[in-house]
């Protein structure tokens, strides 16, 4: 009967990674995005080899006399205020926007799946108390949510992905919670009760793996905007301070430069932009591949 279920569950992943293979723009979405992670990870081994020597001497050291550069050959990107290469510095700070969205993401989603698998699953009270304290917080802009957190505890990598991650949980709660309520009354879940399985064990091993769909579908939607808020603080000084390449940063920096040099906005903003329309579009692929009415 395990075996069974295994062989059933693979084969519904493997069906929904045939669909989503279909969609061109969302396959187009994952390879832009496993670029950019292949990016972030040849940065890091760049650093750790060279024992950032290459980052200093190409992502941070200043050249004023060629300050405000147009892209040429030997800066495709041109140069920013300072004469820093921005190709190096768009390439350097793909780790910053990923990896620090993908950790407040994984916060989010532990917190606040965690608090909605037990709304959901216990009712009553607790749910009562869990989702009307998430509708406090649902009612802030997580923009704003996320800021004034940051001025309250301070600007550091540590309190960015705090803020950010605390923003998200209420989303990601109200989505497991609405999952989870979809999933235990659910004839296994009755089976799984007789056999003497606790709380623990139904919730964490028959009724979240079967309330994955829609979980993965809001942490690749949520990851784009986690970014872009990570962009917004850097951008209102709020988030990762200079000489870093964040991306957020670097508009914020350059915005007063636009009219005298137009790549050093134009192109860190083109580079959120893509980044966060690939996400959408590997998210809405995948809501289309895991959602059984979208098979035909």
């Amino acid at each position: 009967m395990e075996k069974t279920k295994t062989n059933t569950q693979r084969s519904l992943w493997q069906d929904a990674w045939r669909r989503f293979r279909k969609n061109r723009t969302a396959m187009a979405g994952l390879t832009f995005l496993c670029l950019l992670v292949l990016i972030a990870v040849a940065t890091l081994v760049i650093d750790a080899v060279t024992q950032k020597e290459f980052y200093n001497t190409y992502v941070t050291s200043q050249n004023l006399v060629e300050r405000l550069q147009g892209p040429s050959l030997k800066h495709p990107f041109g140069q920013d205020e300072y004469g820093r290469d921005i190709l190096m510095r768009m390439l350097w700070g793909v780790r910053y926007s990923l990896f620090m969205g993908g950790i407040a993401i994984i916060f989010s989603l532990i917190i606040g799946g965690a608090l909605g698998a037990l709304a959901g699953y216990y009712g009553k009270i607790i749910d009562t108390v869990l989702m009307r304290f998430m509708d406090i917080l649902l009612a802030i802009p997580s923009m704003l949510l996320a800021t004034a957190i940051v001025a309250a505890l301070g600007t550091s990598l540590v309190n960015v992905l705090i803020a950010i991650g605390i923003a998200y949980i209420p989303t990601f709660a109200r989505t497991v919670r609405a999952s989870v309520l979809t999933v235990k009354d659910q004839e296994f879940i009755e089976a799984a009760r007789s056999i003497g399985c606790n709380d623990r064990e139904i919730i964490f091993k028959y009724i979240v793996p079967n309330a994955m769909a829609p979980i993965i579908v809001q942490a690749t939607l949520g990851l784009a905007g986690a970014i872009l808020s990570i962009a917004g603080l850097s951008f209102l000084g709020l988030g990762i301070q200079p000489p870093t390449p964040e991306w957020g940063a670097m508009l914020s920096n350059a915005r007063t430069y636009f009219r005298d040099a137009w790549h050093v906005t134009v192109i860190p903003g083109l580079g959120i932009m893509l980044t966060i329309l690939s996400l959408n579009l590997m998210g809405d692929g995948l809501r289309d591949a895991l959602d059984p009415r979208m098979k035909n």
